[in-house]
């Protein structure tokens, strides 16, 4: 290429700019001695930035570890690892003195209730007969709410050991004390552990079961330092029968890997993966997280003024600067959210001699030069 050529050309061009113009009229002549050349868009959806390793983890409000509300003997086991469970599923029972004697206050103060609520009503018709006096009256009311208060209180209890309300209901009616207390789900989800064996004695909070909700995973993804500018929330990921978003970008570096954590949410095939499973995932700046009409181009065709994002695009009378958003720059690729159709060709070389005119602060008409 003839550089005298070129700079002459720069020099030579017919057009027309202000501070910034939005239109370059250059000549096909003139495109081919700067070196521009143009490129057709891709869908974003085809483009993988870069790739990397994740762990599977599930976030703290889908995992659960379900312990002993009670010192005891674990005498039955009723799931293992895998099984599908719900909350409330009754999992593994004890044997605990201390919830029969959770049971046997219970009832006492269940007893001493009723005979309170029994002298309450009584004082009360003999008040207005006019046999007992106002403050018998209000010494027994006071009884009878000392012993409902009692009463709520040991019910609480029943309910923090476990026991459900229907359950509290028949000991009531029966009076018939509950030989073995039941370890139930807290919530819904799978067995991803168990923690405890059949003969074990266990103390109160033992662990027994870790149950985790599988319908929501998320990924950990360490990012090399160097790449992580090109990553934003909203960026898809991609691996192998499942994909995800990209949510929170992590602000601390790992002094061992130099990396940085990056947290998707697994949106589509979540059944394909394994809480702690480390696998190989692509970070793809496009895809269902940018959504249609996203297109990629080389990002060294991608030019900056003041925080604003432009592309040279090719027009009827040579090139226009075209103001875009972009969703990420990443592995030398950029991801074009508004401002293209995707019929349009964008300069991919050439773009230093038209920064040069596009930013000229002066008009020139009718300028040529020629080789000495």
């Amino acid at each position: 290429m003839n550089w005298s050529n070129v700079l002459l050309s720069v020099i030579a061009l017919t057009f027309t700019v202000g501070a910034h113009a939005e239109s370059i009229r250059v000549s096909p002549g003139e495109i081919e001695n700067l070196g521009i050349r143009f490129e057709k868009l891709s869908p974003a959806s085809e483009v993988a930035t870069s790739e990397a390793t994740a762990r599977v983890i599930v976030p703290p409000t889908g995992e659960a570890i379900i312990g002993a509300p009670l010192s005891g003997l674990l005498t039955a086991l009723k799931v293992e690892v895998g099984d599908s469970v719900t909350r409330g599923q009754s999992l593994a029972e004890i044997m605990s003195p201390d919830f029969l004697a959770l049971q046997r206050e219970f009832l006492d103060a269940l007893n001493t209730q009723r005979l309170a609520q029994t002298e309450l009503e009584r004082d009360r018709q003999l008040h207005e007969e006019g046999i007992v006096s106002m403050r018998r009256l209000q010494e027994t009311t006071t009884r009878s709410m000392i012993a409902s208060a009692s009463l709520s209180e040991h019910r609480q209890l029943l309910a923090i050991a476990g026991l459900a309300a229907r359950e509290v209901e028949a000991l009531e009616t029966s009076q018939a004390l509950l030989q073995s207390l039941e370890i139930r789900a807290s919530i819904d989800g799978v067995i991803v552990e168990r923690m405890a064996t059949t003969g074990e004695r266990l103390e109160s909070m033992s662990p027994v079961y870790r149950i985790a909700d599988l319908t929501e995973l998320w990924l950990h993804i360490n990012v090399p330092q160097e790449q992580v500018t090109g990553v934003v929330p909203g960026m898809g990921v991609a691996g192998d029968g499942f994909v995800a978003e990209v949510t929170t970008i992590g602000r601390s570096i790992d002094p061992a890997t130099q990396s940085i954590v990056v947290r998707a949410r697994v949106t589509d095939g979540s059944e394909t993966l394994r809480p702690g499973q480390f696998i190989a995932v692509r970070m793809v700046a496009g895809g269902d997280a940018v959504g249609q009409g996203a297109w990629t181009v080389p990002a060294a065709a991608v030019t900056r003024s003041q925080d604003v994002y432009y592309l040279f695009v090719r027009s009827s009378d040579g090139v226009e600067a075209r103001h875009v958003d972009l969703a990420s720059i990443a592995a030398g690729r950029a991801i074009v959210t508004a401002g293209l159709s995707g019929n349009e060709q964008v300069a991919v070389s050439g773009i230093a001699a038209l920064k040069v005119m596009w930013s000229a602060p002066v008009s020139y008409t009718h300028l040529r030069a020629h080789e000495t």
